[in-house]
């Protein structure tokens, strides 16, 4: 038969304690990790009317003042404790007389801004990145961080010729 030893037992409590308090401060900071960086996205929109790809051309030209159909505006900010935030503001256009243009073109066009929502996501993502490796570097260096992403932006439409070897290209 066996008889509780009130000691042993006050042992296995205390152990058993210390492993919930390691588990819960390991768990807290695992999620502190996937809470920074903060990201909030926002999606804005230029509206289109025309319904010949001249006039489509012509409309986003007037409205964007260059042969850029999207943009990507991202900051990231940071406290001194390193709480990283990274906002990302995507501006493309929509159009609001969807019905009103031909099959063909309507399809070409649903192709050229699937292209185009994909390449402004792609510049978001470099904004992601940034924000997280801030965190990883415990905010040091963070203009030399954000520079480097900056950086990539701007090589990342060299190379795609801003989309447009990806598909966001119009007409």
């Amino acid at each position: 038969m066996h008889t509780p030893n009130p000691q042993s037992d006050l042992e296995r409590r205390k152990r058993l304690r210390f492993v919930v308090i390691v588990l819960l401060i390991v768990g807290a900071s695992t999620l502190s990790a996937f809470a920074n960086p903060s990201v909030k996205t926002a999606w804005q929109y230029y509206t289109v009317t025309a319904t010949t790809p001249q006039g489509l051309r012509s409309q986003m030209l007037q409205l964007r003042g260059d042969d850029v159909w999207g943009v990507t505006r991202w900051q990231v900010d940071w406290t001194a404790s390193c709480r990283v935030s990274v906002d990302i503001i995507y501006t493309i256009p929509r159009h609001a007389r969807r019905s009103a243009m031909p099959a063909d073109l309507l399809a070409r066009w649903d192709r050229m801004i699937v292209a185009l929502r994909s390449h402004e996501q792609r510049h978001g993502s470099h904004a992601v990145r940034a924000g997280r490796e801030m965190v990883q570097q415990n905010c040091r260096n963070a203009g030399g961080i954000i520079a480097k992403w900056e950086e990539q932006d701007r090589l990342y439409d060299q190379v795609t010729g801003h989309g447009r070897t990806e598909g966001a290209v119009f007409p």
